[in-house]
């Protein structure tokens, strides 16, 4: 039992910190915890997934939104079940959509954490400074950058367990067993299982990454096991792909192809690729105020700013000497001289040229522009910035410890100065990792997204109890869902916001562009006032919200015109009135 113990203790100590620096970093004891952290973009249709499932256990058909016809996510494919899963497990304990959003990002950091120092300690990291590395990409930038809006990215623990694999397949460890029931198959498939039904981005970053390990195995050593093996977990991350969709393939199989979603050019395997520069430069917003300048500048004057993606001072430290070891290395042809153990520098030296694969195939202008000459499926390569993150973390480890052991090797008696010494390292590393990685908290921002959510959802409630249950509300103006441009700056996934805090009603945005019955629905919008209305009432549209900040006129021409129409009375505050924060505007139409 003490062993056991001992064996966990770091993990629990790992996810421990990463919740404090997490509960800490976000001030989490002043949270409203029913309001999503991110509102707005492509959170609010995560938001709305959330909800979906806690309505109807599943998030491929909400018949409230693209009413009269529904949404249906068949036509959008989707292979990130498992976050869909998570959703089913938490609603059990909460049927509110921002709360559940909000556990879930949280759990994330936590879970990074544990499968992180996994890794680090594959790798030869010290249990100690394994732990504050574990914190450290835990709490990567690239956490906050994604975000809620892209929660499924943002929850990235299944990546430390795929890197594994990779280095597994790099270093000569068997990743197969042929007792098919063996301990090292089921954690192998269990790994590639859970990574192909977490993320597509990540599973394709892995394929490509391992493809290519696997094949310099086999040249280098003629290790065909190893190159067999790495093709045999490719087919496994393939295949849970293909099973995951399933679902939209039968779909498009029943409704036919739907070529209006997920158009892509090739030139965007440029643009939404990363730059070295952007790597390392501080992270944006950055509670150091000349940091955040810097950033600030850089995103705005230069080209190609993609997600802003950035490793931190740590990772970009680690990342610089991982460059530097694979030149050094290069140069020397092997023959370092280096005065450290040869298992040590041979781990280095993998760590350098998964590094250097990753970071070509995230660059600009690198594989992954290659790719797209074939209209490969990705476009954001810098999203493999996650990977490369916790190889350099790795790599400070292994620095760290090295650079520790050669300190400590001309005290005598140095066992308890050691553990001093490596303790006090460790405490920097996460003191420091919480500051720059961290991003402080606009207490204005966080109150004023809290008083939308409550203007959104008081409006709402308001329409419902002056309308009949299922009644379908027509929203103007019409914005093709999902990834539209924006119209005044309002997004497609603006729309959604009426659909989050409505129970008993139906509405017409959100439908999936490209079928026609949602399309028709859609050019209703474009017609004359009168013809509009007309064809509502065929519809059975029993009101209509505007979105004023759609409008260049703030909607007052199109309002005028409804009320006039309408002969409705505008100031009796039943049949016409506004939200809070007056952005939206509700008029009934008379039956």
């Amino acid at each position: 039992m003490s062993i056991l113990h001992a064996r966990w203790l770091p993990y629990a100590v790992a996810a421990l910190l990463a919740l404090l620096a997490t509960w800490y970093g976000l001030d989490l004891w002043n949270l409203d915890w029913r309001v999503p952290l991110y509102y707005s973009g492509d959170a609010l249709a995560v938001a709305s997934h959330f909800k979906t499932v806690i309505e109807t256990g599943w998030f491929t058909h909400q018949s409230a939104l693209g009413a009269p016809y529904g949404q249906f996510y068949g036509d959008y494919p989707q292979a990130d079940n498992l976050h869909f899963i998570a959703a089913n497990l938490l609603r059990v304990f909460s049927g509110d959509f921002g709360v559940l959003m909000n556990v879930y990002f949280v759990i994330g950091f936590p879970l990074a954490a544990v499968t992180a120092l996994w890794f680090l300690r594959l790798v030869g990291v010290g249990r100690v400074l394994g732990v504050a590395l574990a914190v450290a990409f835990a709490i990567a930038p690239y956490h906050f950058i994604k975000g809620e809006g892209h929660l499924f990215l943002a929850t990235y623990f299944v990546v430390p367990l795929a890197l594994g694999v990779i280095y597994k397949v790099a270093v000569g460890q068997p990743l197969w067993s042929r007792r098919i029931l063996s301990g090292r198959n089921l954690a192998t498939v269990g790994t590639l299982v859970l990574l192909s039904t977490a993320s597509s981005y990540y599973s394709v970053f892995v394929a490509l990454v391992l493809a290519i390990v696997g094949i310099a195995k086999l040249w280098q050593t003629k290790a065909w096991r190893a190159f067999f093996g790495a093709a045999a977990a490719g087919l496994v991350i393939a295949g849970t792909m293909a099973v995951n969709l399933l679902p939209s393939i039968l779909f498009r199989l029943a409704n036919g192809v739907n070529e209006a979603v997920l158009v892509r050019s090739p030139p965007e395997a440029e643009l939404y690729s990363f730059k070295l520069s952007s790597l390392l430069l501080p992270v944006p917003g950055h509670r150091f105020g000349p940091f955040a300048t810097l950033r600030q500048l850089y995103d705005e004057s230069y080209p190609l700013p993609s997600e802003a993606p950035a490793l931190g001072l740590i990772a970009a430290a680690g990342f610089v000497a991982l460059v530097v070891v694979a030149v050094y290395f290069l140069l020397t042809a092997g023959r370092t001289g280096w005065r450290a153990p040869e298992s040590q520098t041979h781990r280095l030296a993998v760590l350098s040229g998964l590094a250097l694969v990753t970071f070509l195939f995230g660059t600009v202008g690198g594989l992954s522009t290659l790719l797209s000459f074939v209209n490969f499926p990705i476009r954001s390569w810098n999203r493999i910035a996650i990977l490369l993150a916790l190889l350099a973390l790795a790599a400070v480890g292994l620095l760290l410890g090295r650079l520790l052991e050669r300190l400590l090797e001309r005290w005598p008696g140095r066992r308890m100065l050691a553990a001093v010494l490596t303790a006090a390292v460790a405490v920097l590393l996460v003191a420091l990792a919480v500051w720059d990685q961290i991003p402080p908290v606009d207490p204005a921002a966080r109150a004023a997204t809290v008083a939308t959510f409550d203007s959104d959802r008081d409006f709402v409630e308001r329409i419902e109890a002056t309308s009949e249950p299922g009644c379908l509300i027509y929203q103007l103006p019409y914005i093709a869902f999902p990834e539209s441009p924006p119209v005044n700056g309002v997004t497609d996934a603006d729309q959604l916001r009426m659909f989050l805090h409505s129970d008993a009603l139906r509405w017409s945005a959100g439908g999936i562009k490209g079928r026609a019955p949602v399309d028709d629905v859609g050019a209703l919008a474009s017609l004359p006032v009168p013809s509009m209305l007309s064809a509502f009432r065929d519809l059975g549209v029993c009101g209509v919200v505007l979105d004023r900040a759609a409008f260049a006129d703030g909607g007052s021409g199109l309002l005028e015109q409804l009320v006039a129409i309408t002969g409705i009375d505008a100031t009796a505050g039943r049949d016409a009135f506004s939200s809070d924060d007056e952005r939206f505007v509700y008029v009934r139409l008379p039956a």
